[in-house]
């Protein structure tokens, strides 16, 4: 059976609005998040037209310390994910105010606060010696970081609208107010290279309140629609966080530890090889990341649809998805050894002939992306089930072995055994994760399977 062909046949004729809004919801995932794929390449020739060459590493180094900054809301958002889309299956619209009202109230005052440390520790901070920027080439960077930390900021409050239309199995939205901020953000950029001469502050101004300033605008519509779980004072209970970090910071060391691994590589491959072998890796991670993303737009909209089915028990239909999932991902094995058959005509019409990679190299990274789709069927499937401890462990212990596992095959195999490295510790996950989703589904889970 075609995969393809069954998700567009289910659009057309599932009787079943779970199946039928998941389906939709990719299909407009697809275009939207393509979209944004495609403006954020333009954007790169752009930039670094209106910037010079020096300025534009500033703004990658500066926003890629900052984008750290989105790990530390103890995972409020994916918590209020997950504890919204059960108050909806239940029906429970006075639970789900108090959660949306909850969430927004503390992470408030998360930011407040961080906000607050920031601007003392600011005064004390030489920011050109902690980012190596050289003061004469670049102008008034303590600024520059004090309005893009301030937007960033700003940001944790506003993004929870994204997580309010996850709950409501509306992953699209989320992606289409992504689109937006990009295409807006293309569209200053580009008024900027016409009439301004270049400049830093306020490239980093764009990029840094778009986004914010889109997710704002979003806040009154999105609740004028669901006004029922509007955010009210009144419903703010200080004795529901704990339910909500409790799964929340599941969340954030999970994605911290799957972080430190992909955020590492790059370093590790720079120690032991030298820069110039961090071209050919990052060439041929990003063709096979193709793979990862498209797969991700598929998967994205089951992770709210599984909460609500299991809270109702209806975990047939979570069984028959995961199903439909695992013969998706066989097409995308067969669709990654075709780019893998077709990679060196791919390198070289892409970036010529000057950086030379490896078939080994090409097949690791290919590997490595179809365990993490593989891996991702069941860690969606469990995130939205919530029982999350076993996928914390896993995480962590991945985190661990990667690094001297990387050392260790990197030292014997160069670049293909640190991706090896990369795919051994993935296979934690892959081994140990979908014997939990069986036994969660089929009602057996006890002890830490069940946590």
């Amino acid at each position: 059976m075609n995969p393809i062909r069954d998700i567009l046949d289910r659009v057309r004729n599932s009787k079943d609005a779970r199946t039928k809004l998941a389906a939709k919801n990719i299909i407009a995932s697809v275009f939207l998040k393509g979209g944004s794929i495609l403006i954020s390449f333009f954007l790169v020739p752009l930039t670094l037209g209106y910037l010079n060459e020096y300025e534009y590493g500033v703004w990658l180094t500066i926003s890629s310390v900052l984008s750290w900054v989105y790990m530390f809301d103890i995972g409020l958002g994916n918590g209020l994910r997950n504890k919204l889309t059960e108050a909806i299956a239940l029906g429970d619209k006075t639970l789900g105010k108090v959660y949306v009202s909850t969430t927004f109230f503390f992470m408030t005052l998360i930011v407040a606060g961080f906000y607050a440390v920031f601007l003392i520790c600011q005064n004390f901070l030489d920011w050109y010696s902690i980012l190596n920027v050289d003061p004469l080439l670049t102008a008034n960077l303590g600024s520059i970081i004090s309005v893009v930390f301030a937007f960033f900021c700003l940001s944790f409050i506003f993004r929870l609208v994204g997580n309010v239309f996850m709950a409501h199995q509306l992953p699209a939205v989320n992606e289409l107010l992504a689109f937006l901020g990009n295409a807006i953000s293309l569209i200053i950029i580009y008024v900027l290279t016409k009439t301004t001469a270049g400049s830093l502050y306020d490239v980093a101004l764009t990029f840094s309140s778009v986004p914010a300033i889109v997710y704002a605008l979003a806040i009154p519509l999105t609740f004028l629609r669901y006004r029922e779980i509007s955010p009210s004072v009144k419903y703010i209970r200080v004795g529901y966080f704990n339910s909500l970090v409790s799964i929340g910071f599941k969340f954030m060391v999970i994605q911290i530890s799957y972080l430190i691994i992909f955020m590492t590589s790059n370093l590790i491959i720079s120690r032991m090889f030298g820069p110039q072998d961090v071209t050919p890796y990052n060439i041929a991670n990003r063709l096979f990341s193709l793979l990862s993303v498209g797969f991700t737009i598929i998967i994205t909209p089951f992770w709210s649809a599984v909460t609500e089915a299991y809270t109702k028990g209806e975990t047939g239909w979570i069984a028959q998805n995961v199903t439909r999932l695992r013969r998706i991902w066989l097409l995308t094995c067969l669709l990654g050894a075709l780019i893998v058959a077709l990679s060196p005509l791919i390198y070289e019409l892409w970036v010529g002939k000057e950086v030379a990679i490896p078939a080994a190299l090409s097949v690791a990274c290919c590997l490595y992306a179809l365990i993490q789709n593989w891996n991702n069927i069941y860690s969606y499937t469990i995130n939205g089930i919530g029982r999350l401890t076993v996928s914390l462990i896993c995480s962590i212990v991945s985190a661990v072995v990667y690094i001297p596992l990387a050392v260790l095959l990197g030292n014997r195999f160069g670049l293909v055994g640190v991706v090896a490295a990369l795919c051994l510790s993935l296979s934690v996950g892959s081994i140990v994760q979908p014997i939990q989703y069986a036994k969660l589904i089929k009602g057996k889970a006890t002890g830490i399977w069940v946590k």
